[in-house]
């Protein structure tokens, strides 16, 4: 990526079934979803398909878990490329729901820093 134009950040949380790719997902679209960048589309001369879209996640267990095909889903538009860190955080829930696919009393919590450019 040659500029970034902008860093959008965010945070999920999957309370039951530690699923560190629906934590993910949910802190990528908090980062995006009230966000718009009309001006980006003149920035890459209509074409879409040159914005470059960085995404690092702080992820606090499970990293072989991640679907990062998943993540790169929620992004309608650019090249996605998808960088993981130890971080986010685990917290106990308190309770262990099996009819939830809980494996233990874990909330995981991803945060989500997602830079756009050109």
């Amino acid at each position: 990526m040659k500029q970034v134009m902008f860093v959008e950040l965010g945070m999920g949380v999957d309370l039951h079934g530690q699923d560190v790719t629906k934590a993910a997902i949910r802190a990528v679209r908090n980062a995006i979803e009230r966000n718009s960048m009309p001006g980006m589309r003149a920035l890459v001369d209509g074409d879409t398909g040159k914005m470059q879209v960085r995404v690092h996640l702080a992820v606090p267990a499970d990293a072989d878990r991640l679907d990062h095909e998943a993540v790169k889903a929620v992004f309608p538009y650019g090249a996605v490329s998808i960088h993981v860190t130890n971080g986010g955080m685990l917290a106990p829930s308190g309770i262990f729901l099996a009819d939830k696919n809980d494996r233990n009393e874990q909330i995981y919590v991803v945060n989500a820093a997602v830079e756009v450019g050109i």
